[in-house]
């Protein structure tokens, strides 16, 4: 757990660094099961936040990495949603 935790943190100060601008991970529960997470401009920094579906399991790090790739390269506002399932 604290290794992936410490590599997510160091590549949120990289980005923060990069953008000049805070940013505030935030876990959410919602009854959207498609959200898999969003990026919202607030004032003064930017919130990143990314669905939680099973606490303790670390399914979100590759929501939260690519959140992350998108605002480096300048991407401010991000939904993230899960490609629906073909039948």
């Amino acid at each position: 757990m604290g290794r992936e935790h410490s590599t997510l943190d160091d590549r949120r100060s990289q980005v923060e660094r990069a953008i000049g601008m805070p940013i505030v991970l935030r876990a959410i529960r919602t009854p959207d099961r498609t959200l898999r997470g969003q990026v919202t401009p607030r004032a003064g920094y930017l919130l990143l936040e990314y669905q939680v579906a099973i606490a303790g399991y670390f399914w979100h790090v590759p929501i939260i990495k690519e959140l992350l790739d998108r605002i480096e390269r300048g991407e401010r506002e991000i939904v993230l949603r899960q490609k629906p399932a073909e039948s």
